[in-house]
């Protein structure tokens, strides 16, 4: 049996050896391009117990934004408080998308499109209108369409607005496509961590690091299955039978809100052309000239945002922060297609004197 004296050297020096691995990690994190910012987030996430930043879970669609944090209403959209009876005389529309309808800007919902567009069409038609933003960062048509019958279909719209394109390219990209996205989404399950973990993740920049690609902590990491497999996207090109879902998924909503008195816009996706890999912008392409089809063969008004940005002297590449997101001007000349749409739709009364 070891006398204590000799427990106490094992355990000092392995100590010192901890010690001594933890600082020269520490030393080499920029070399070894630890990612600082994803080595926080999973701290966070594991101190919280497995929340999440700004997001919580649901059960139909994932999740959303919690109640409560500024800027976000009872529903968790970012967006003002929304009354469930229409005001007399009072547009409403529903705008229906994810972050490129939400925000995703620095000025965040003020920027937004449908906040500039509910600004334009206050100022064409003299009265008020209500743009109800329903736009969730990182939902697809699957998440968009089940919010749409359990909450959007609810606020009885005047005009929907369908406005996707980006987030339904990773479904048809992954392995062992299904027409659902079962392939691809997961529900939302809560893990609790225990003292050892905890203690192990805010302590040692070596364990930590060691998480950061097996750890699901942060929202998509949450919600997405690992592909099973290499993705479906062989020279950068995506499987064309995979875009049924797509389609399915905006006319079911589109079919429902006209059905129930709303008059339908689908507006294409711009993006930058000088971003982003070829597969997501090849997508893009795709699921806009389905918006275009369906528009045509089933009377929906169209706003092509896509095509007019293209058509605009010097192009938009200023408008954006990334592939898809772009700035409060960029937004507003989004909105501004949009109302020239709905205008020449007949979707805008006249002015009131």
């Amino acid at each position: 049996m070891p006398d204590r004296r000799s427990v106490l050297l094992l355990l000092a020096t392995i100590a010192v050896f901890g010690a001594a691995v933890e600082l020269s990690f520490r030393l080499l994190e920029p070399r070894l391009g630890v990612d600082r910012d994803r080595l926080q987030a999973l701290r966070e996430h594991v101190r919280s117990d497995g929340a999440v930043a700004l997001h919580e879970p649901r059960p139909h669609v994932l999740y959303a934004r919690p109640p409560g944090v500024p800027g976000v209403n009872s529903l968790g959209f970012n967006d003002d408080e929304f009354r469930l009876a229409k005001t007399p005389g009072t547009m409403r529309i529903a705008c229906i998308g994810s972050s490129t309808t939400e925000g995703g800007n620095p000025e965040g919902h003020e920027g937004s499109y449908p906040r500039q567009l509910q600004h334009i069409l206050e100022e064409r038609t003299g009265g008020p209108v209500e743009a109800l933003n329903f736009g969730m960062a990182g939902w697809t048509t699957a998440e968009e369409m089940v919010n749409y019958f359990l909450v959007v279909q609810d606020y009885a719209p005047d005009v929907v607005i369908i406005h996707e394109a980006v987030n339904d390219v990773d479904p048809r990209r992954w392995p062992g496509f299904r027409t659902d996205y079962s392939h691809y989404r997961k529900p939302w399950t809560v893990v609790h961590y225990s003292l050892p973990y905890r203690l192990l993740v805010r302590f040692s920049d070596v364990f930590a690091a060691s998480q950061l690609k097996t750890a699901a902590f942060d929202l998509q990491s949450i919600v997405t299955r690992p592909p099973q497999g290499p993705l479906r996207d062989a020279g950068g090109h995506l499987p064309p039978e995979t875009a049924v879902a797509f389609r399915r998924n905006v006319l079911t909503i589109a079919e429902h809100a006209r059905g129930h008195g709303a008059r339908v816009v689908l507006a294409t996706v711009p993006y930058d052309p000088q971003g982003g890999e070829a597969v997501y912008r090849e997508g893009i392409d795709e699921h806009n000239r389905i918006l275009r089809e369906l528009a045509a063969a089933n009377g929906f008004v169209l706003a092509d945002v896509d095509a007019r940005g293209r058509a605009l002297a010097g192009g938009t590449h200023r408008f954006f922060l990334d592939l898809v997101h772009m700035t409060p001007e960029g937004n507003r000349f989004k909105a501004q297609v949009i109302a020239e749409a709905m205008t020449e739709n007949g979707l805008v009364p006249q002015r009131t004197r």
